[in-house]
């Protein structure tokens, strides 16, 4: 059984949100969501939607951030992970540990942060384990739901 529900999103790592911006509301009439800024992984990431699929724009703001270093070894930007939503992050990892995957970074944020006006918990599966691609798996739930 699967403990997968969709791909929630594809995340695109840049050096440059406004750029990036411009080039997917040009050529492909994208649709941004407000800002974020996530302290801890010291990026800022901008949603957006084409058509009913869901990217987001990630980019640095220090030069240690998993951004920077992604943007620095792969020689500038491009695809930096995929996100898989899952119901119950726990069951997922247990699963997925199971089968023989292994969780490169799993990651709490501290009580009360929120993103998108919802509370994540996530991990991300290691690239070596998934043909170099970094899998996210994130349980999402809205803000009220946090503790459940």
């Amino acid at each position: 059984m699967s403990f997968v529900k969709h791909i929630e999103r594809i995340a695109l790592a840049v050096p440059d949100l406004d750029e990036a911006q411009s080039f997917f509301e040009g050529w492909f009439d994208a649709k941004f969501e407000p800002e974020e800024y996530i302290e801890d992984m010291k990026m800022r990431y901008r949603p957006f939607s084409i058509g009913t699929s869901r990217m987001e724009l990630l980019e640095p703001t220090a030069d240690d951030s998993p951004v920077a270093r992604f943007l620095e070894s792969n020689g500038g930007p491009g695809v930096h992970h995929i996100t898989f939503e899952v119901d119950n992050l726990d069951e997922a990892l247990a699963d997925l540990e199971q089968r023989g995957g292994r969780i490169a970074y799993r990651h709490t944020y501290a009580p009360g942060v929120s993103f998108e006006g919802k509370a994540w918990r996530e991990a991300f599966v290691h690239p070596k384990d998934a043909f170099g691609v970094l899998i996210h798996l994130a349980e999402i739930r809205p803000v009220s739901d946090e503790g459940s």
